[in-house]
């Protein structure tokens, strides 16, 4: 019975051994992986922005991808706003 908890006691601790190792291994090598992985998502979170234009009837940020464009590229957002800015300019 003694021969059986040495052994037990034996087993487990190259077990944790081994997983202490795999544990250091790892975090050896997180950091150059972890450096590439936040600049990927700087880049993309970088591509996902968009730029933000003011309306020039009511000073409103929207998107650029939502905004009303005129002739002479002056964002608005929306129709109404843009008839507005150029009744107002005639």
């Amino acid at each position: 019975m003694i021969v059986r908890l040495i052994v037990f006691i034996a087993i487990f601790a190259i077990g944790w051994w081994l997983y202490r190792q795999f544990i250091m291994f790892k975090s050896r090598q997180s950091p150059a992986t972890s450096e590439k992985t936040e600049k990927t998502k700087a880049s993309k979170e970088e591509d996902k922005q968009e730029s933000m234009v003011r309306c020039e009837q009511c000073q409103t940020f929207m998107p650029r991808s939502h905004a009303i464009h005129d002739q002479d590229a002056h964002a608005f957002c929306s129709a109404e706003h843009l008839k507005a800015f150029h009744n107002k300019a005639d």
